[in-house]
C-alpha cells in the first residue's frame, strides 16, 4: 500500500535531478492535452485518504474540469487494486509494490505518471525500551511488525538486503499498519514499519521508544498514477487523463513554493499534529514531484520485484518495464514549464 505514507512524505527536487524518460513497450505514441474532451466523458479517479483530492484543492486545480470526476477513496494499494479488478476505476495511485503485484497477478494496469520524495515514507521504529535495536542490521532473529504485500515490506525487503539479510531473517508479525504501534506496545513486536503520522502519535507516547532507520531507494519513496488498460484504450479517458495529470502536475509544483500551506492543510488540520512537528517533516521530506517514465525506476524496481520473488510473495520473474506507459511524458514535461 502506498498508505498514509505518500501523504506525509514528499520531495522538492527538481525535475532535472529525476529520472528522465525513454520509451516502453506499454506504449510509446505521445499523449496530447486535448481541449476538447467528449461531453459526458466520466474519469473514475481513486484515492487514498483523498489525497489527490486535497492537493488539488490547495492549489486552486479543481475547478473548471471539462469532464466529471468520481472519487472512490481507499486505505493503501491492495483494495485499490480489487476496485480495477472489479472494473469500477480508470485511474488511481499506488506504491511501488502494488504495481509489481498487480503485474504479476496479471491485471491490466499501466503506470502512466512517477512522483517521488527525498527519502522514504516509512520509519523502523522499535519497541519500548528496546534499546538493543538500532537498524536494519540489528532484526535479525527479530518480531517486525509490517503489512505484507505494500510498500512496508518493500522498505523491509530491500533495507534487510542491502544490510546482507533476508526476510526470512526475521520473524514477520503481519498487521494492519494502523496496529503496528499496538503491536509495540503490547510486546508482540520487537520493532516495526510506521508512517506519519502515526509515527509522531507513537513517540510522544512511548518516550523509550525509537526511530532507528529509514530509506532512500528509489521504489520505497517512489509512488506511480496508474490506469487501466481499457481506459488507455478510450480516446475520452486518454483525454481526461491527460488534463488530470497536468492538474496534478501544477498542484505539487504549486504547493512546492506554498510548503506553509501544504504543512498547514495536512500535517496539522486533517492529522493533528504540532505546527513545530509539521514543519520538521516537510523540513526533512519536502513535497512531492513528478518525473519521466521509466527512466532510473526500472533497474530499481526489477531489483524490488526480484527480491519479492525470492522471498517467494509472487509466483514468477516479471520483467518491471512492462509496467511502464510512458505516452504522458509530454504531459508531465509540458505542465512543468519544460
Amino acid at each position: 500500500m502506498v498508505s498514509l505514507a505518500v501523504v506525509f512524505t514528499a520531495c522538492d527536487s527538481s525535475a532535472s535531478t529525476r529520472p528522465e524518460g525513454g520509451g516502453t513497450t506499454a506504449g510509446t505514441t505521445p499523449v496530447a492535452v486535448s481541449t476538447t474532451i467528449p461531453a459526458g466523458t466520466t474519469l473514475r479517479v481513486g484515492d487514498q485518504l483523498d489525497f489527490l483530492k486535497n492537493l488539488l484543492h490547495l492549489s486552486g486545480q479543481d475547478t473548471d474540469f471539462g469532464y466529471k470526476v468520481e472519487y472512490s477513496t481507499f486505505v493503501g494499494g491492495p483494495p485499490m487494486l480489487q476496485a480495477f479488478e472489479a472494473g469500477a476505476l480508470d485511474t488511481g495511485f499506488v506504491g511501488s509494490t502494488p504495481l509489481i503485484f498487480a503485474q504479476a497477478g496479471g491485471q491490466g494496469l499501466r503506470a502512466v505518471a512517477g512522483f517521488s520524495y527525498k527519502v522514504g515514507g516509512y520509519q523502523l521504529l522499535t519497541a519500548p525500551g528496546r534499546r538493543d535495536i538500532t537498524g536494519w542490521a540489528s532484526l535479525k532473529g527479530r518480531k517486525v511488525a509490517y503489512q505484507k504485500g505494500t510498500a512496508g515490506e518493500a522498505v523491509l525487503l530491500q533495507a534487510l538486503d542491502t544490510a546482507g539479510l533476508k526476510l526470512s531473517d526475521v520473524t514477520t508479525v503481519d498487521i494492519a499498519q494502523t496496529q503496528v504501534a499496538t503491536a509495540l506496545q503490547g510486546g508482540s513486536a520487537d520493532a516495526g514499519l510506521s508512517v506519519e503520522p502515526l509515527t509522531s502519535a507513537y513517540l510522544a507516547k512511548n518516550p523509550t521508544a525509537a526511530e532507528v532507520g529509514t530509506t532512500t531507494e528509489l521504489p520505497d519513496r517512489s509512488s506511480f498514477v496508474i490506469a487501466s488498460e481499457s481506459a488507455l484504450k478510450s480516446s475520452a479517458k486518454t483525454a481526461a487523463e491527460a488534463d488530470y495529470l497536468t492538474r496534478l502536475v501544477k498542484a505539487f509544483a504549486y504547493l512546492g513554493s506554498h510548503q506553509g500551506v501544504y504543512a498547514d492543510a495536512v500535517y496539522v488540520k486533517q492529522y493533528g499534529l504540532t505546527p513545530a512537528r509539521a514543519n520538521a517533516i516537510l523540513a526533512k521530506t519536502g513535497t512531492p514531484a513528478f518525473f519521466q517514465l521509466p527512466g532510473d525506476i526500472v533497474p530499481a524496481q526489477q531489483r524490488l520485484a526480484d527480491l519479492f520473488q525470492g522471498a517467494g510473495e509472487i509466483p514468477a520473474k516479471v520483467d518491471v518495464a512492462e509496467e511502464f506507459d510512458s505516452r504522458f511524458n509530454q504531459v508531465i514535461a509540458r505542465a512543468q514549464g519544460q
